[in-house]
């Protein structure tokens, strides 16, 4: 009888045992999946500050007066001094080395325009991606052209140029001025020497432009994605702005994989939920 006391309680010692593993076995792999998640984002910017290292400006500066976008705090400002140019110029730059030049990557930013504020009719950039390799100038730049919204493959600003328009729903920027939005472009290089580069942007979590035949990168060519910026750049071509603008942008992300507009519906998700059966 002693003998079977003892291997009950050394049967229930290694259950117990057992059970501590599997727990302990579980909370590893919940970990190792929040840590794979984690991993897909790149970085994260409230401006509060502006960080250093990864990042450089030009033209830019923290500003805490600004009726905070719904992530709150302070913002970074890009200012558009009224005048007449005779070319094109810079608002300023917020720049980001992004590590391991990906060949996919994420920028979404809460965006805000004052009122009035004046868009260059040609090119209003407002994101641009850098791929790395030989050249400097060979970037996807996101922006409004000709009044709708545009992703422009551009190379040396000349050969390969090319607007591709909104193509999905309707938005109307002008009629948005001193509201706080949630812009999210994505950036998927192509196969080498195939047409079949994605851009894409969705505002307040609906996609508004998606094509996926771009030509970014010819035969041999395996380069990533060195560098994104935050870059307020007014032009092709010079104009005249007659009262000095301002454009603010808050919680930066930067990842590879979707970001979401925070705090919204699930990312990608649009369709409204089916009626309950029975019900007429």
């Amino acid at each position: 009888m002693s003998n079977q006391g003892g291997l009950a309680s050394i049967y229930t010692t290694l259950g117990e045992s057992m059970k501590l593993t599997s727990t302990l076995l579980i909370a590893l792999g919940f970990l190792t999946l929040a840590n794979v998640a984690q991993a897909a984002v790149l970085t994260t910017v409230e401006w509060e500050s502006k960080p250093g290292t990864v990042w450089t400006y030009s033209g830019t500066v923290v500003d805490c007066a600004v009726p905070p976008s719904p992530s709150g705090g302070c913002a970074l400002k890009f200012t558009y001094p009224a005048g007449t140019y005779s070319t094109s110029f810079s608002a300023g730059r917020a720049e980001y080395i992004v590590p391991g030049d990906p060949t996919e990557v994420y920028i979404g930013a809460w965006m805000r325009y004052s009122n009035p504020f004046t868009f260059h009719p040609n090119g209003h950039k407002i994101n641009l991606f850098y791929l790395g390799g030989i050249s400097t100038c060979r970037n996807i730049a996101f922006g409004y052209s000709g009044n709708t919204f545009a992703g422009i493959p551009q190379i040396c600003w000349g050969p390969g140029t090319k607007n591709y328009f909104q193509n999905l729903g309707s938005w109307n920027h002008l009629v948005h001025l001193n509201e706080w939005h949630w812009y999210e472009m994505r950036v998927k290089a192509n196969t080498p020497g195939v047409s079949d580069g994605i851009i894409q942007v969705w505002i307040d979590n609906a996609l508004y432009l998606s094509y996926s035949n771009i030509p970014f990168r010819a035969a041999g060519d395996t380069v990533g994605f060195r560098y994104i910026q935050h870059s307020g750049e007014w032009g092709g071509g010079g104009g005249t702005i007659p009262q000095t603008g301002y454009w603010w942008v808050d919680h930066t992300v930067i990842s590879t994989t979707k970001i979401g507009m925070p705090g919204g519906a699930p990312a990608g998700d649009s369709t409204p939920p089916a009626p309950p059966l029975g019900v007429r």
